[in-house]
Parts: C-alpha cells; sequence; structure tokens
C-alpha cells in the first residue's frame, strides 16, 4: 500500500510563529527523500503559503483555500482551479451586506494579482486580521466602496467576520451553490470566521483528488481546526495536535504533540522508524 500524509499548515504544520520549524523541515525533508508521500492542505492561499513552505521539500500536490486551487510544485501548474461564479458570489456578498456584514472578497485580478477587496475594519476580529498581514508584507488588501470591481474578477472566496450570533442567521440565506465553513477565531476568542467557496473548495474534495492523482491508497490526516473535520472524515487515519480545538479533537483517530513541539514532524518520525 501507498500511504498519502496530508497536514493541515496554521496551528498543525507550523508552529506560533507561522513558521515551519527547523526541527519540522529536517525531519520531514529527510523522510521525503527516503520515500514519505507527505504534501498539505490549507486554508491559506498561494500568495501566502508558497513563501512558508520554501524549506520543505514537497513533490506531490498541495490544496490552498480549502481546495479552490490544487497546485503542483514540480511543475508549477494548477490541477484544479475551483472559483465561485460571479453570479453566486454577487448573491452572497448582497446577503451579507443586508445582514450588517462586511464581507471580504478574495480574487485575482485581469493581471494576475491577488486582491482583497474589503470596507475596512470595524470588530476586533477584522481589525487583527487585516493587522497581522499588513505587518507581514501583505499587499493584497484594497479598500473599496463596493464590490462591483471584485465581482468582475476571479472569484476565490467570499469571508465574512463577525460573532457567531451575527453570522448564523444569513447561513440559510446564501446560495445553494457554495460550500460555507463557519468556524471560530483562535486569535480572537468570541468571533468567527464564514468562508464561503465553490463546493469543490473543501479539504475532503481537495485531498480526495490529490489521493487519486498520485494514486495513493491510504490517506493519513494531521489538521488542528473545524475545516480539517471533512478531511478527516475520508482519511484511514486522522490526528490531531494537542492544541487543536475540541471539535477537531473529537473527530480525530488520535491525537500527536503540539504544533509548538513539532507533533505532526515527530509523529511521523516515530511512526516511519517503528516500521
Amino acid at each position: 500500500m501507498t500511504t498519502l500524509y496530508v497536514t493541515d499548515l496554521d496551528g498543525t504544520l507550523l508552529n506560533s510563529a507561522s513558521a515551519v520549524s527547523p526541527t519540522s523541515a529536517k525531519i520531514i525533508n529527510d523522510l521525503i527523500g527516503h520515500g514519505l508521500w507527505f504534501t498539505v492542505a490549507t486554508a491559506r492561499s498561494p500568495y501566502t503559503a508558497l513563501p512558508i513552505l520554501g524549506e520543505l521539500d514537497l513533490r506531490l500536490p498541495m490544496a490552498f483555500i480549502n481546495g479552490v486551487f490544487i497546485y503542483d510544485p514540480i511543475s508549477r501548474t494548477e490541477l484544479a482551479r475551483n472559483l465561485i461564479r460571479p453570479e453566486t458570489a454577487a448573491a452572497a456578498v448582497d446577503v451579507l451586506l443586508r445582514r450588517g456584514l462586511r464581507p471580504l472578497v478574495f480574487t485575482i485580478d485581469a493581471g494576475g494579482h491577488h486582491r482583497i477587496h474589503h470596507l475596512g475594519e470595524k470588530n476586533a476580529s477584522e481589525q487583527n486580521f487585516t493587522a497581522v498581514r499588513l505587518a507581514r508584507g501583505d499587499r493584497r488588501f484594497q479598500l473599496v466602496t463596493d464590490f462591483a470591481q471584485a465581482l468582475s474578477e476571479e472569484i476565490l472566496t467570499v469571508i465574512a467576520i463577525d460573532t457567531p450570533g451575527r453570522i448564523d442567521p444569513v447561513l440559510a440565506e446564501l446560495p445553494a451553490d457554495l460550500y460555507a465553513h463557519l468556524g471560530p477565531d483562535r486569535g480572537v476568542p468570541g468571533y468567527a470566521w464564514l468562508e464561503l467557496c465553490h463546493p469543490l473548495a473543501n479539504k475532503a474534495d481537495a485531498v480526495r483528488f490529490i489521493r487519486d492523482h498520485v494514486s495513493a491508497t491510504r490517506l493519513v490526516c494531521f489538521g488542528d481546526n473545524a475545516n480539517d473535520l471533512p478531511m478527516f472524515a475520508i482519511a484511514d487515519e486522522s490526528y490531531a495536535v494537542a492544541n487543536a480545538t475540541e471539535a477537531a479533537l473529537a473527530a480525530a483517530g488520535g491525537t500527536v504533540g503540539p504544533n509548538d513541539e513539532d507533533g505532526v514532524a515527530r509523529h511521523l518520525q516515530r511512526h516511519l522508524r517503528a516500521r
């Protein structure tokens, strides 16, 4: 049997500094060199994920934005691109605005540049979302007064950040041809992120696509948050890091060490060495 190992990034493989530690990089690269089939499935876009992954010798397709993109690092091409239809995005944005939420619309413009169209930040979670990324030199943010331009571009995802009590009422009003994921903001307690994507842009379909593409016969997944539960559900083995949310810990088949202690890499090292 050929086993494909898939890990989430933030809170799982990445440490609290949002980096792959030198220890994790060394262990994983050594295992890949000895035949480990290893890749990532992340909510991050390729814009922010690829620079972080530069120290890893990744050779298999990767899933970005939970499956909006399936990217081959060897050929540097996209194997799949699951975009939201403009009319669907327009309907979703209308629902969010009518409910008093402030959408963030992630796009790629005509010049191939990644953009985040937004109306500005009001609550603490929105402010943290923007501030953290701007502090790292993120140049995607585009302050707008409406979303006409965004809806004319390639639409990757639409996000709303607010309290669960303000987000929950909109769920039943959203277009049916969207995958809606609602999860807690682990950086600012009390807030949640609603992420809207193409129906195939979820970690179950994304990881299934990669597994079938490389003809793996078994699947082992690592994660820490609610958006990892779909890939846990289709995995032969699933593991939550010790710092994971209660939902992820309950859904996983086992637990590994925390992200700040190289939990994923050390588990792989122990498990494969034992074999």
